[in-house]
Formats: structure tokens, sequence, C-alpha cells
């Protein structure tokens, strides 16, 4: 597994890049291993795994050819960067049923900066998620419209059963209701759970509304004036009514 990803962790069943060597070299006259590449081994450390196995005389066929299909666009889940696409291979499985594979780049943003253990942490589990349904709306339930449109949260509840690892995982999205109100409005709920081996880690739930994005901005700019004026109205208030303890130079007695 990449190296950000490997985090504290010293099993000898998660290997990180840096690692690999001592192992190989160890493996070279005994039982050989099965090299299954975890989250943050792309194409670009497949190949350095492929070279390493060359370098020690060891099969290529040691690297288990796990599909990896590509990432997501950033625009499908709402994201800047590549590197923090966490989802890849969308496709609609069932009618209401949308599966996906979990894909965490080493250089993904919550990776970077978060010390852990050998797991997947819940805030990128809770950011997957968020994921998976932001694409599944972009892609499959909205309607063809030359209208920007927001994707605004209601809810986001997840739940852990057991540690994620940084291993394959499949991703599954099941629509549970979709409510329509023209061409640019809609509500769905959807739940989305997270598959290693067919065991389920961790599981989520979403409430999402999409509407026009001058509407939401309307929305987001009342807001906004309506709560600068209420801690304006109420910082004044407490201004005005808290004890003026200190005196100026000119008010304050001198002993005689």
């Amino acid at each position: 597994m990449g190296e950000n990803l490997a985090g504290r962790s010293d099993s000898a069943d998660l290997v990180s890049l840096s690692r690999l060597d001592p192992l190989l070299e160890r493996v070279r006259s005994g039982p050989l291993p099965v090299l299954v590449p975890g989250q943050g081994v792309e194409e670009r450390e497949r190949k350095i795994v492929r070279a390493k196995l060359r370098r020690y005389g060891l099969t290529e066929a040691l690297l288990v050819n796990l599909p990896a299909p590509a990432p997501l666009s950033p625009s499908e889940v709402h994201k800047r960067r590549p590197e923090n696409v966490l989802v890849a291979g969308l496709h609609k499985a069932e009618n209401d049923l949308f599966r996906a594979t979990l894909r965490i780049s080493d250089q993904q943003e919550m990776i970077l900066d978060h010390t852990t253990g050998s797991h997947v942490t819940g805030m990128v589990i809770t950011e997957a998620v968020r994921q998976l349904s932001l694409a599944v709306g972009e892609r499959y339930l909205l309607t063809p419209s030359d209208t920007a449109r927001r994707f605004i949260l209601n809810s986001l509840q997840t739940t852990f059963h057991r540690f994620l690892l940084p291993l394959p995982t499949r991703l599954e999205y099941r629509l549970a209701d979709i409510q329509r109100n023209g061409p640019d409005r809609l509500r769905f709920t959807g739940t989305c759970d997270l598959l290693q081996a067919d065991v389920l880690a961790a599981s989520g739930s979403v409430d999402i509304v999409v509407m026009d994005e001058k509407c939401a901005d309307r929305i987001e700019a009342r807001h906004l004036h309506e709560m600068t004026r209420v801690l304006a109205k109420s910082h004044v208030q407490q201004h005005q009514e808290s004890p003026r303890r200190a005196l100026s130079p000119a008010t304050v007695s001198q002993p005689s």
C-alpha cells in the first residue's frame, strides 16, 4: 500500500513500498508471497513493484493483476484535485443499485494530515459516502440542462461496523427515494455500503436536495444577511451590558 496510507502499521500483511525490498530479499529462497495491490498502489506504483520483482529474479505474476478502474472526474464528486477523488468505476448494476470501487490516492488530502493506525479513517469513509452519492446524482438522476445546479446535504450519517483496511473495497449505493419538482430541482435519499471480501465494514445514508444554483445563492445570501445582523446585535448588547471596570487616569483617586 502507499506510504502515507501505511501509517504506523508494522503488520507483516500490510507492506508499504519502502518495506517491499527487505521482504523480497527474504523470500528469494523461501515461500513466495502473493502481492495484492492495496490502496495507494496505482499504475505508477505497480510498475515500481514489477521492477522490484524482476530485480530480485522473481516473476511479475506474484503481483495480483487486480482491475484498476479509472477514477471519476473531479467535477462528478465536486472536488478540484484528481488525487482527492475516492470513487472509481461507477456503473449501474440494477434499477436502483449502483456499484463502484473505493480508490484512495496516497496523496489524498485527508490521508496527508491525519495520524491513525493501519485502517482507513472515518473521515475518509464519510467523504467516500458523500462522493458516491453526489456522483450517482450527477450521472444518473439529473436531466440535461443548461442551468447550473447546487447539491445541498440535508443529512449524512455513517455507521462503522468493523475496521476498513486499505485494501480493495467495493462500494454499493442503493437509491431509496427520489422526488422531482421540475427539471432543475429534486430531492433524493440513498444508502451506501463499503464491503471488503463481501463483508460489510461501513455504511452510510444520505439525504440531498438539488436546486438551481441562483436559487441556492439567494437562500444562502439571505441566511448570511440574517445571521450577521443577529451576531452584530448580540455583540452590541453584550458590549453595552458589560461592566466598565477600567478607570481612566484622570478619575483614579490618589492617596492624600
